[in-house]
């Protein structure tokens, strides 16, 4: 298509006249015109064919020494053939140019020798000169012929500092940064991309290519890289490559190592999950992670000063007194880190420092009091008010769970010797400390002690049997008289009267100035029911305490015989009742049934059924329709509201069964029907086949 524009454009230069007002439409690429203005150029030109181009040269790239040809091929070529380099004419020069002036076959290529950038990097065209003053100088389009020169290795500038391989490169993280990679003296220009550890960012940077000023015909190309470094680009290597074709490997380069500042970042390492028991050891280790490297400060809550400035500290054996919340933090010429916390929590054994009062007290009955127990332990320890309780085994009784144990009212269930129990768990082990015993001495008036199990409020026999009654009370001082009493009778402990023995007080071993009081009474009957009082006198005072006593007679066995009778009977009875109404037309026929009459016809109401086959029960008929009540001869006005029973014979079998026809309203309503009421029920003897598997329940 070059080659028929070319014709087009000397035709039109030749007979401008005749294309001027062609030409306009040349550019709007319509092959239709172009073909026109061909045939048109032919015809005006005559049967002479005109000079073309069948090749021209194209841009070519070649390495310093090389040997080029540039391709100028020419149709029907009249004129000589000619080089321009820059727009000057090349000669032929031995060992440098050689091409053909006037080629008999059209080739006017030229044959470049030991390429140079010096003498032939440019622009070049190939023409072929006119043959008459009608005809143009035919010329090709430029083209660049390009002497490969290979650039200096890239460097790196920091604004006017320029970095050598393997220097570091320092930057503050979070600061935006332009740095230049620069390749000089090349042609064409080298191409130039960023990486970081290998990784391209080469789409942060912009590259411009300018003439370089220091050798002719070379370019500098410039690469400018925006970019932001933070922590974790420290350490890593920045690298700047140029790409060119003239270079004996793929590329160049030149690299740097990316020394990024940034404030320190700590973490804490030894605070364990597990208490921190007193004795055992601890390390607090506080690990920053800064460039440069950082200085790290401890600090104790509760102390204005530093605590330590290195970068662990350690607690061997580690003390009660240590516990305290502890905080880190590290330091550098970029900035400050946080300020970390840890608490230290020293867990130590349970302890009591004190009880009171120690070592006894003593307390007025139905007065109050205090018992006190101070004790030391991390966690707080728990307490527990122990009483202890004589004889074997040995028991003790929790009266309390706190510090202070107080008793508003003290009875003489409170008096005997007491403990303070403290304990804590430490890592899942627990731990107890018991303080020395305190003695609680209780004194005053007789007390009756109600809520143990040897005091009895009532106690029952059988007749003939010995009856004992047992009264448990406490007395300090000591009682100075005990005596039974009823009805007018006293016996005092440790005496007897016939049947009645007051057995001496017995002490309580388990519990101190606490006694047992027994009274029997031999093979009582039914006289000795009866409340039986026991009264305790001492120095303080006097108490009393009632105990009933009830004789039970055996049961007559004529009694025992009448209830017997009695619940059979009642059995009986319900037996008959729930038969009874198990027949009754409630139970029975509270479903509708037909039934068919000897003929097989149908009741008056218009409905029947099938008889029941021979191997199944027939229902029973009602009871009215079984009993009658005495004849009368008078007609009486009945309402017939209830079903209408006929009996009828079967004539299936031997003619031993009976049935029953039910007549109902087929409307459901009340007849009204004349007849004597002793025709109201009929009578009919029933016979019933024996049970088989299959029977209707009725």
């Amino acid at each position: 298509m070059a080659n028929v524009r070319l014709t087009v454009w000397q035709a039109s230069r030749r007979y401008r006249g005749i294309f001027y007002y062609l030409w306009p439409f040349t550019s709007s690429n319509m092959e239709l015109w172009r073909l026109l203005w061909i045939l048109c150029a032919f015809w005006v030109s005559g049967t002479s064919p005109l000079q073309e181009f069948d090749t021209t040269p194209v841009d070519t790239e070649v390495n310093p020494g090389d040997t080029t040809v540039l391709i100028c091929k020419v149709r029907n070529r009249k004129g000589e053939c000619a080089w321009l380099k820059d727009g000057r004419v090349v000669g032929k020069i031995q060992n440098k140019y050689d091409f053909e002036r006037e080629p008999s076959d059209g080739d006017c290529s030229i044959k470049i020798r030991n390429s140079r950038i010096e003498d032939d990097d440019g622009r070049w065209e190939c023409q072929v000169t006119q043959t008459s003053l009608t005809e143009l100088t035919l010329t090709s389009p430029e083209i660049k012929y390009t002497v490969r020169e290979a650039p200096m290795a890239p460097r790196i500038e920091d604004n006017t500092i320029q970095l050598n391989p393997g220097d570091s490169y320092r930057t503050r993280s979070g600061d935006s940064k332009r740095i230049h990679c620069v390749s000089r003296k090349g042609n064409p220009p080298a191409v130039l991309k960023w990486y970081i550890d290998g990784v391209d960012i080469t789409s942060m940077s912009n590259q411009t290519n300018t003439t370089d000023v220091d050798k002719a015909k070379t370019w500098q190309a410039i690469s400018l890289l925006d970019y932001t470094f933070h922590k974790e680009h420290n350490g890593k290597s920045l690298q700047c490559r140029a790409y060119h074709p003239a270079y004996e490997k793929e590329f160049l380069d030149i690299t740097v190592l990316l020394e990024v500042l940034y404030s320190p970042i700590i973490k804490l390492i030894g605070n364990t999950k597990e208490d921190i028991e007193e004795g055992k050891s601890l390390s607090l280790k506080c690990e920053a992670d800064a460039n440069p490297k950082a200085n790290i400060i401890w600090r104790k809550s509760g102390n204005s000063g530093i605590y330590d400035i290195k970068d662990q500290i350690d607690f061997s054996p580690i003390k009660r007194t240590d516990t305290g919340i502890y905080s880190c933090s590290a330091k550098n010429d970029v900035g400050q880190s946080e300020e970390l916390e840890v608490t230290v929590d020293v867990k130590y054994r349970p302890k009591i420092l004190r009880v009171d009062p120690s070592p006894a007290s003593t307390v007025a009955l139905y007065n109050s009091t205090k018992l006190l127990c101070v004790a030391e332990g991390n966690p707080v320890p728990k307490y527990s008010w122990l009483q202890k309780i004589g004889g074997e085994p040995l028991v003790w009784l929790e009266r309390g769970n706190n510090s202070t144990l107080f008793v508003s009212n003290v009875t003489y269930m409170y008096q005997g010797h007491y403990i303070c129990e403290v304990s804590n768990v430490i890592n899942g082990n627990e731990y107890k400390a018991t303080s020395e015993e305190i003695t609680l001495d209780v004194t005053g008036a007789p007390q009756v002690l109600t809520n143990t199990t040897k005091t009895k409020k009532r106690v029952v026999v059988e007749k003939d049997e010995d009856a004992t009654m047992t009264v448990f009370f406490c007395s300090d001082p000591q009682p100075r008289r005990t005596f039974w009493e009823w009805g007018s009778s006293k016996l005092d402990t440790g005496s007897d009267l016939v049947r009645y023995i007051a057995e001496p007080l017995l002490p309580d071993l388990r519990q101190g100035d606490c006694y047992e009081a027994r009274l029997i009474i031999q093979q009582v009957d039914g006289t000795d029911s009866r409340k039986y009082t026991l009264n305790v006198e001492n120095d303080k005072g006097r108490e009393s305490y009632a105990v009933l006593l009830e004789v039970r007679e055996p049961v007559a066995m004529s009694v025992v015989i009448g209830i017997v009778v009695g619940c059979i009977v009642l059995l009986i009875i319900v037996v008959l009742v729930v038969l009874y109404l198990l027949k009754s037309d409630r139970l029975c026929f509270s479903r509708k049934q037909r039934f068919k009459t000897d003929t097989g016809s149908e009741s008056d109401s218009g409905h029947s059924s099938e008889l029941p086959p021979p191997n199944r029960s027939v229902g029973a008929i009602p009871p009215d329709a079984l009993y009658a009540s005495p004849k009368r001869n008078t007609p009486v006005l009945v309402t017939v509201t209830e079903p209408h029973y006929e009996n009828l014979k079967s004539e299936r079998g031997n003619g031993s069964v009976l049935y029953a026809h039910l007549d109902l309203s087929s409307n459901g309503s009340a007849r009204s029907i004349a007849r004597p009421r002793q025709e109201i029920i009929e009578y009919a003897e029933i016979q019933f086949q024996p049970k088989v598997n299959d029977q209707i329940d009725l």
